[in-house]
C-alpha cells in the first residue's frame, strides 16, 4: 500500500481551515484606536499639551518648530507601528486559511500556490525557501499536521547548506529592519532638536555670551529659551539691571512668558524710572495701571483705571485727590483709613499731605518717623543674606528705602538741598 496522504495546516487555524475569529475585530480595534491617537495628537489635547511644552522652549517659533520636531515623528512612530501589527495580522489570517495535503512529489496547495514536488529548502528567520516547480517559494514556519510534524520538514526536500544565500533572504527580517531605518529617520529632527538644546543650555550655564549668540543666530528657534535663562540672572548693579530690561522685553516680544515674568519685568522698568514704557506694555485692565498713572501725575488715566487690590485702594485714592489738587478731601480720607498704617509709603504719603495743608507739628512728627525707616513696617529677608540674587536686592531695597525716606523728610522740614542729595544717593 502507499504512504497515506498528510494535510499541513497553520497552527492557529481553525477547522476549515478557518482563521480564528479575533483576528478581526484587532484589526479594527487597531484601526479605531490608530484614528483616536492621530484626533488626539492632530487637533486634541495631545495637541495643546505639545503646543505648550514647545511654547516654553520656542516662543513665536513654536508652529514652525512643533510639527517637524514633535507631532509628525511621534506620528509617524505609531503609524509605523500599527501598519506593522496591521500587516502582520492580515499576513497570520491569510496563513490560517492555507492547507497542504499529500504526500512527497504530489503535494496539492489550497489557499494559496505552491511547490508540488518541493527538491530543497533552506531555513530562515519566520520561516523557510522551498525550491519546486522552476522558482523559489516561502513558507511560513508553523504548518503542522495532527500530529505536530512540520511541513518542510516532511515535504521531501533536502535541506541546503547553512553557507546558502536563501538563507538570509527573511521577510521577517527585512520588515524589522525596515521598521528600525523608518523609526531612526523619524527620529532624526527630535534627536537634532535635543541636541541643540543641550548645546544651548551649556552655552548658558558656562556663561559663554559669544557661543550662545552664535547659536541662537543659527538656530533663531532657541532664541526665545536663551533670553529667558539670560532674565534670570541676579543683578546689583544698573547697568545689569537695564540689560535684564532689554533681554525681558525682548523676550515679551518672542516668548516663552512664564508665571510672573511680566510682573517682574513691570517692576524693574519702574524702579529704573520706565513707568511710561511699562503703561505701554502693559495690557489693559491690569490693576498696576492705576498705581503708576497715579504716581506719574495722571489722576485721569489713574480714574479710568481698574482698581488695585482692596488693601491698596484707599492709599491710591488718596494719592489721586493729592494729584488732582484736593487737598482737603485727601486728608480727610488719609485720616480715615491711614492713622493705623506704619508702612514707609503710608507715612512719606501722610507726611506730605500734612505739610501741604500746614499741619507743621504732625508733619515733623512724621518726618522724624521717616529718618529712621528701619523701625516702619517692612519686608526683611532675615538671617545670612547671600552676596547676589535675593540677598542683593534685599539690600538694595533697603538702602533705597533708607535714603528716599530720608530725603522725603528733609523735604517736608525745608532742607530742599540735602533732599536733593539723598534722592541722588537713593
Amino acid at each position: 500500500m502507499g504512504e497515506p496522504d498528510r494535510r499541513f495546516t497553520y497552527f492557529m487555524a481553525r477547522p476549515g481551515p478557518r482563521p480564528p475569529r479575533w483576528i478581526r475585530p484587532v484589526q479594527w480595534a487597531l484601526l479605531v484606536t490608530y484614528l483616536l491617537f492621530a484626533r488626539w495628537i492632530l487637533a486634541g489635547e495631545g495637541h495643546a499639551f505639545i503646543y505648550m511644552y514647545f511654547y516654553n522652549l520656542h516662543g513665536v517659533f513654536t508652529e514652525e518648530r512643533l510639527w517637524v520636531d514633535s507631532i509628525l515623528p511621534n506620528l509617524g512612530l505609531v503609524s509605523l507601528a500599527v501598519a506593522a501589527l496591521e500587516l502582520w495580522l492580515q499576513v497570520l489570517w491569510q496563513r490560517c486559511r492555507v492547507a497542504v495535503e499529500g504526500r512527497p512529489g504530489s503535494w496539492r496547495w489550497a489557499g494559496r500556490r505552491g511547490p508540488s514536488a518541493p527538491e530543497l529548502y533552506a531555513r530562515t528567520p519566520g520561516g523557510a525557501w522551498l525550491r519546486g516547480d522552476g522558482r523559489w517559494w516561502y513558507v511560513g514556519q508553523g504548518f503542522v499536521d495532527g500530529e505536530g510534524a512540520d511541513f518542510v520538514g516532511a515535504s521531501g526536500a533536502r535541506c541546503a547548506s547553512w553557507s546558502h544565500p536563501m538563507r538570509l533572504a527573511s521577510p521577517l527580517a527585512l520588515l524589522l529592519i525596515l521598521l528600525g531605518l523608518g523609526a531612526w529617520a523619524l527620529q532624526v529632527p527630535v534627536a537634532e532638536n535635543r541636541r541643540v538644546r543641550t548645546a544651548v543650555s551649556r552655552a548658558l550655564w558656562e556663561g559663554s555670551e559669544a557661543e550662545t549668540e552664535a547659536l541662537v543666530r543659527k538656530h533663531p528657534e532657541w532664541r526665545p529659551w536663551a533670553r529667558y535663562v539670560q532674565s534670570q540672572r541676579a543683578c546689583d548693579t544698573a547697568r545689569c539691571l537695564h540689560e535684564q530690561i532689554i533681554t525681558r522685553l525682548e523676550g515679551l516680544s518672542i516668548g516663552p512668558l512664564y508665571s510672573n515674568e511680566e510682573v517682574v519685568l513691570l517692576r524693574l522698568l519702574i524702579l529704573n524710572g520706565w513707568s511710561s514704557l511699562a503703561l505701554k506694555i502693559m495690557e489693559p485692565g491690569r490693576p498696576e495701571v492705576f498705581e503708576i498713572a497715579a504716581r506719574l501725575g495722571r489722576p485721569d488715566l489713574a480714574r479710568d483705571a481698574p482698581q488695585p487690590r482692596p488693601g491698596k485702594v484707599r492709599e491710591q485714592e488718596v494719592l489721586v485727590l493729592l494729584e488732582e489738587g484736593r487737598l482737603q478731601e485727601a486728608l480727610a480720607l488719609s485720616e480715615r483709613y491711614l492713622t493705623d498704617r506704619d508702612t514707609q509709603r503710608s507715612v512719606a504719603l501722610r507726611a506730605v499731605l500734612c505739610y501741604l495743608g500746614g499741619r507743621c507739628r504732625e508733619a515733623d512728627r512724621l518726618a522724624r518717623l521717616l529718618m529712621s525707616p528701619q523701625a516702619l513696617r517692612q519686608a526683611r529677608l532675615e538671617g545670612e543674606a547671600p552676596e547676589s540674587g535675593l540677598g542683593a536686592l534685599q539690600r538694595a531695597a533697603r538702602d533705597i528705602l533708607v535714603h528716599s525716606a530720608y530725603a522725603v523728610a528733609l523735604a517736608v522740614l525745608g532742607h530742599l538741598e540735602g533732599s536733593g542729595e539723598a534722592w541722588t544717593v537713593a
